[in-house]
This record gives structure tokens, sequence and C-alpha cells, in this order.
């Protein structure tokens, strides 16, 4: 149970703390219209971002850091250049956006999580911690939704939908640019 509380609250930490993360979450959330809209875009998130999480920390599969960060930072710049083409009918598919780039997400979460679990592989006791990240994963997810939704709840009741969403999405997908760019060029 030590090593489960251990790692919820490693999980949690390094998303809240994971600035490439909360872009790419509040890129998907500021668009979204209904807390359904959320929940479906979440789950597709944490399903395949914990697939990926667990098939890497299990050493099934892996993929290089660099070529893994470089495309958190392009899932970025999508969709804050998604957000600035899309139409309300079309944003019931944006779960499938979330749910793709989890894939590479949960690359990126089980890049921190294997270098912590290696002294544990040896001793048996994976699952506890294993579980325990990914479930801190999932809490700061939540915080992070109960943060940036209220927000957007308000801006749209004052009417300045119009002004934020464009502003913000343009903020996000020139963040997103730089990462690339940023980590391209570190390659």
């Amino acid at each position: 149970m030590e090593n489960f509380t251990l790692f919820l609250r490693i999980g949690i930490t390094h998303i809240l703390e994971g600035y490439d993360h909360i872009l790419f979450l509040a890129g998907l959330i500021i668009v979204t219209t209904s807390f359904r809209s959320i929940l479906k875009i979440a789950s597709a998130f944490t399903v395949t971002h914990s697939t990926t999480l667990i098939l890497s920390a299990l050493g099934i599969l892996s993929i290089n850091p660099s070529i893994t960060e470089t495309l958190i930072a392009f899932s970025i710049a999508y969709v804050g250049i998604e957000n600035l083409f899309i139409k309300d009918k079309n944003q019931r598919y944006r779960w499938l956006v979330a749910g793709s780039f989890g894939f590479i997400h949960g690359a990126g979460f089980s890049g921190h999580l294997t270098e912590l679990l290696k002294s544990m592989l040896g001793m048996g006791n994976i699952w506890a911690p294993l579980v325990g990240f990914n479930i801190g994963i999932e809490l700061g997810q939540v915080i992070i939704i109960a943060l940036v939704f209220p927000m957007i709840f308000f801006v749209r009741k004052f009417g300045k939908e119009r002004i934020f969403v464009p502003a913000a999405s343009l903020a996000i997908a020139a963040s997103g640019t730089f990462l690339v760019v940023w980590r391209v060029w570190s390659l």
C-alpha cells in the first residue's frame, strides 16, 4: 500500500507539473460545450494513455523518448490549430483525437514511470506502483478539467467565447509549434 500511495502522489504531481499535458488537455476542453463531451474525451484519453503506459512500463513497448516528446508537442499544436477550425457538429468526434494522441502521451508518462519502477521489477511488486501512478495521472487530469471547464462556462456565460477560444487556441497552437521546433532542433 505504501508503494501505491507514493506512486499515486508521483502521478498527480507529474501531470500537474507537465505543462505539455496541461496544454493538450486544455486545448481539448476549451471547445467543448457539454460535460458529456468532456467525459467522452477524458475517457478516450484515459483508456489509450493507460494502455500505452502499462505496455511501456512492462517493457512490451518501447518508443524513443525524443520521438515521444516531439509527438506530444505536435499533439498540442494540432489541437490548438484544430480548435481554430472546428465546427460544433464535428465536436462529437473529438474523443477520437484525444484517444489517438493518448497513446503518445502514455508513452511520455511511461518514460518517467519506467525509471522509477526499475528497482521494483526484480521484487515482483510492479502492479501497486503502476496502478497508483495511473490513478494519480487520472486524478491530476480531473483537477485540470475541474479548473478549466468552469472558466469556459463563465466565458460562455458572459458572451466572450468568440474572443477567448480563438485567442487561447492560437496560444496553444503557438506553444505546441514552438515545442515541436525546439524538440526537433534538440535531436
